[in-house]
């Protein structure tokens, strides 16, 4: 492990712990504060993701100890200039941390109160795959007005990004320009207990299980449409996450009652702590999703043990030579054809991939360099 000092760290993020609705975002930062040795002061919202009720028993606006080493004030209304003067005159931070993009209170507030006081300091903005073509294909037009009034008024000046692989390295070259400075520091993954008892499998039957948001992002509907062709089969499939969009979640089960061999449940959101017990006796995790930046549940289902089928908009590639998996390109025939294979693997070959992806899994997840490579981010020039 890369040497370090320790280091004041003033975080800003939509939303944090006790929520869970936001997904990734929130994951990516709770594992960061639990795995550097830094001291964090994390400022958020006191809602969770689409919510309209304050999270129980924590008071707004005040100061929250949740470890040694993190602090969290959660807001019942968007950053004040006030809050930032207040907080850079109280304590001195080495790094101020932005942890989204396209977030106007927690991103473009903090950007502009920071170049208003003529701030000096170490600005580090980590985009979280919001300049991933399919992100940016949902609300196109918005966020190209966002970007170019950002880029208008100079805020991502004086920003060192973040950047979690070497794609979205290349992502925020082509919308900053080749001269940003980026250091790739990969997410990192929270340690996950495999499953000792995987669920038997027979041939022609199959359970699938998705832990994401509802959206087109994550491309439920597409997925229905590349079951369909297995229709020789019993194919059950359970997502669990937020129903982000009504209208869409409707076009999905409309899709799917047009395959009687495919049961399509919709659990709405669960907390993360419930994951490993939903898993137990699914065969694969499935996630069509259009872009990751990390995939922090993919992680989770391959470190327990649970051979995925995902596309090829993750950094988890070549899958199938680890028979861990398979990464698929968005293409109906490509998907149907790596699902039927899935739907037709007897119990003795199924074993095989279960061992396959926990040993790609616990890879991932005891990889020192990006650990090492998140240490490096927090370093300042004189160390």
């Amino acid at each position: 492990m890369t040497a370090t000092r320790t280091h004041e760290i003033l975080v800003f993020i939509d939303w944090y712990l006790p929520g869970y609705k936001a997904g990734g975002p929130i994951q990516s930062l709770a594992n960061l504060v639990s795995q550097l040795p830094h001291r964090f002061s994390i400022v958020t919202s006191i809602y969770d993701h689409h919510s309209s009720e304050p999270y129980h028993g924590i008071t707004p606006n005040k100061w929250v100890t949740r470890n040694p080493n993190e602090r969290v004030i959660y807001l019942d209304h968007a950053p004040k200039l006030a809050l930032l003067k207040q907080l850079l005159n109280e304590q001195h931070f080495d790094f101020v941390y932005l942890n989204s993009l396209f977030s106007v209170n927690f991103t473009i507030r903090p950007l502009l109160y920071l170049k208003r006081i003529g701030y000096r300091g170490e600005i580090i903005l980590a985009p979280r795959g919001m300049l991933k073509q399919g992100a940016l294909s949902v609300k196109p037009l918005k966020k190209k007005l966002f970007l170019r009034i950002g880029k208008s008024l100079k805020l991502f000046r004086r920003v060192r990004w973040a950047a979690s692989t070497s794609d979205e390295q290349g992502e925020i070259a082509r919308h900053f320009g080749q001269h940003s400075r980026v250091h790739i520091a990969p997410n990192l993954a929270k340690q996950a207990k495999k499953r000792n008892d995987p669920p038997t499998k027979s041939p022609g039957a199959i359970k699938l299980y998705t832990v994401a948001r509802v959206s087109a992002e994550k491309n439920i509907l597409g997925g229905v449409h590349y079951l369909a062709g297995l229709v020789d089969g019993q194919v059950e499939w359970h997502v669990y996450g937020t129903l982000q969009d009504p209208a869409y979640v409707v076009s999905c089960r409309q899709a799917a009652l047009s395959n009687p061999s495919l049961s399509l449940v919709f659990h709405g959101e669960i907390q993360p702590a419930e994951v490993p017990s939903i898993a137990l006796d699914k065969h694969f995790f499935f996630l069509p999703t259009l872009g990751e930046n990390y995939g922090h549940a993919t992680v989770e289902a391959l470190a327990m043990g649970i051979p995925v089928i995902i596309s090829d908009r993750t950094p988890w590639r070549n899958l199938a030579a680890d028979m861990a998996g398979f990464d698929v390109p968005l293409n109906k025939e490509r998907f149907h054809d790596t699902l039927l294979f899935a739907l037709t693997l007897d119990h003795a070959s199924y074993l095989r991939w279960c061992e396959g992806a926990f040993e790609r899994g616990k890879a991932i997840v005891d990889d020192p360099d990006a650990l090492n490579a998140n240490l490096e981010l927090f370093k300042l020039a004189d160390e």
